[in-house]
């Protein structure tokens, strides 16, 4: 815009030197207050008025972006009050650019193609090239890079003709980056640096230190790094030369990449001193979409060094701004909305601005017919589909439900056929043994020697208890499947139990042959039940020495480590074919296995043994080779250990 235009029709001689101050000032440093105060001198006319409320509304776009909008309306009333068509233009494109920045990007459209549309008629290009600039912009928000650097170059190539030289640098800025955003790095480069020759030379600060965040991004890209921090440190010098009135953009940009090329470097104090920073520069200056990003680095920063304070504190931060920034544009958005009413108000004086409207109107119309039709066939699709979910959800559910019944009526069904056949065979068998000894030495004693006698005597007890001990192991096995069994809990000594279940079995390892060995490791304690436990360790030992050779080898070792206690029984014995192996556990296996001497057992042991070691949250292995032997490995977790 022609700012030498403000000095027509001016009377005032202090007024005159106020608007050369002005011009000064819009040139280095674009002062707000100074248009400010130079809108609130009487001497001006109407044209000058609306000149000053448009450039006001430029500079504070990205600044205080209600008060943009109020000078960009009241300069639309005023250039539509003066049939000012040029004026009407600028109001129009810098409304497009507060509502692109709102993310109203269908609004912002409407209002740069009618400011293009305005300009195109009067063939003013330099108004066309800035539009232009406008619709990059729009496109560069929407990431739409085909026609970024479509708009930025027609932009560029008018500049380039008309010869406006702080318009060509701004220009061949907007396309640089423009082709950096398209990873067109070389043409990027080429451009940058054009850019950086002009805007140093009419010393145009604010976009010379964007010029330098864009070579920065692409030294950076090229791994050239020290050429990098070498430029977001240039823009960072400009930034401490214009205070309040830098690019904040660029600022900001340079300080997180630098901060970032710190982190890549390892050099983690330089790298929170750039986002503590960064930090304090969006707080000065309002920048609250981008603290959010700085706040979500020093979470990842404060992660890195594992100070969860500090990470739930910027989480906290995050999350209050969040809410806060939601606010604030709900307010503004609610602010805009109002003002499209006043705005549209202006449009209606004339014919051309009507018809735009009623055709906009309609266009809402079928929209919103379109969106309402979306909307009732996306909520019937809802509700249909919900409804299949919950019936399949339904039907998935009955089926588990169905299957959890079919297991364990077949767990039922097992336990039922495994407790008929102890009773009916395991525990028959031995009775009538019993009495078959019996009947022997009552009816004939008087023809039995006392050998014979002390011999039968010795059958008659062990017969007596293997079935004490089956009768035991039933009882017990019927009291787990009732869930009647109570679990005492006490702090137990692996090493006793250990000790005083090898004491008992080393006569019996001795008298068939075997050799019994212990081994544990400290005394490792846990809470559990000692009867239990000592339940498993006799069961396993005994099994041990059931299915071992003579000459063979038990051995029982205790391990501990800091995660859990081991209790080990190994064999050098028949071993466990594999598809015996399968079933150890299970009360629906074959009939238990005789042992090398024929030693007789009900297969409930082990059954009882997995229940037991379940209960006191331990596991159990089984690692076994046919005519080697068998090892079987139960674990306590160290959540069970007792210091």
């Amino acid at each position: 815009m022609n700012t030498c235009g403000f000095l027509t029709g001016i009377r005032s001689k202090k007024f005159v030197f106020l608007l050369i101050l002005l011009i000064g000032s819009i040139v280095r440093s674009q002062s707000v207050k100074e248009l400010e105060y130079l809108l609130t001198q009487p001497e001006l006319t109407s044209k000058e008025k609306t000149e000053i409320l448009y450039t006001l509304s430029r500079e504070l776009t990205y600044v205080d972006n209600l008060k943009s909008l109020k000078y960009a309306e009241e300069a639309l009333q005023l250039s539509t009050e003066l049939k000012d068509e040029i004026g009407i233009a600028y109001s129009y494109r810098i409304l497009s650019s507060i509502y692109a920045i709102n993310d109203s990007y269908f609004i912002s459209m409407e209002y740069i193609h009618k400011a293009l549309d305005i300009f195109e008629k009067l063939s003013n290009m330099e108004g066309m090239a800035n539009c232009y600039i406008s619709m990059g912009h729009i496109y560069r928000s929407l990431h739409n890079r085909g026609q970024e650097i479509n708009y930025h170059k027609k932009s560029f190539d008018i500049f380039n003709n008309l010869g406006i030289m702080e318009r060509i640098g701004v220009a061949a800025h907007n396309l640089g980056e423009s082709y950096f955003n398209n990873s067109e790095f070389t043409k990027s480069k080429k451009l940058t640096q054009y850019a950086i020759k002009i805007n140093d030379s009419i010393s145009n600060k604010p976009v010379l230190s964007s010029c330098y965040k864009v070579m920065g991004l692409i030294m950076e890209k090229e791994g050239q790094i020290d050429s990098a921090k070498y430029y977001f440190e240039n823009v960072l010098k400009i930034s401490e030369q214009l205070g309040k009135n830098s690019q904040k953009v660029a600022t900001f940009e340079a300080m997180m990449q630098l901060a970032e090329i710190a982190k890549s470097e390892g050099d983690s104090y330089l790298q929170f001193n750039f986002l503590e920073k960064t930090e304090a520069f969006c707080d000065s200056f309002n920048l609250n979409q981008s603290l959010l990003r700085v706040y979500q680095n020093l979470q990842t920063f404060y992660l890195d060094q594992n100070n969860l304070e500090k990470v739930k504190y910027y989480i906290n931060a995050y999350n209050e701004l969040s809410r806060s920034i939601q606010r604030i544009q709900l307010e503004d958005r609610n602010r805009l909305t109002q003002s499209m009413a006043s705005i549209h108000r202006l449009n209606m004086t004339t014919q051309a601005l009507e018809k735009e409207n009623a055709a906009q109107a309609a266009m809402i119309l079928y929209r919103n017919i379109s969106l309402l039709v979306i909307l009732f066939f996306l909520m019937g699709l809802f509700i249909v589909l919900k409804k299949l979910k919950n019936i399949n959800k339904e039907l998935t559910e009955q089926n588990e439900t169905i299957h959890k019944q079919k297991e364990e009526l077949k767990d039922l069904n097992a336990t039922k056929n495994k407790f008929f056949s102890i009773v009916a065979h395991d525990l028959r068998s031995p009775l009538t043994s019993l009495k078959s000894f019996s009947s022997v030495l009552v009816d004939h004693i008087e023809l039995l020697s006392k050998d014979e006698i002390l011999n039968m005597g010795k059958q008659l007890s062990s017969s007596v208890d293997n079935t004490l001990k089956m009768a035991d192991n039933l009882i017990v096995w019927a009291k787990c499947q009732m869930n009647v069994i109570e679990d005492r809990r006490e702090l137990i000594s692996v090493k006793e139990i250990i000790e005083e279940v090898t004491k008992i079995f080393k006569v019996i390892a001795t008298n068939k042959g075997v050799v019994l060995q212990t081994s544990v490791m400290g005394n490792p304690q846990f809470m559990g039940d000692k009867n239990q436990i000592e339940f498993v360790v006799r069961n396993l030992i005994n099994n041990a020495i059931k299915f071992t050779h003579k000459d063979g080898i038990v051995n029982v070792s205790v391990t501990q480590s800091t995660k859990d206690i081991k209790i080990v029984v190994s064999d050098t014995g028949v071993g466990i074919a594999p598809e015996f192996r399968k079933q150890l556990f299970s009360v629906q296996k074959p009939k238990g296995s005789n042992g090398t001497n024929g030693e007789k057992g009900s297969g409930l042991g082990l059954v009882l043994s997995s229940e037991f070691i379940k209960r006191n949250q331990g596991e159990i292995h089984v690692d076994s080779i046919e005519e080697q032997g068998t090892t079987i490995t139960v674990t306590f977790s160290n959540n069970q250990n007792v210091a």
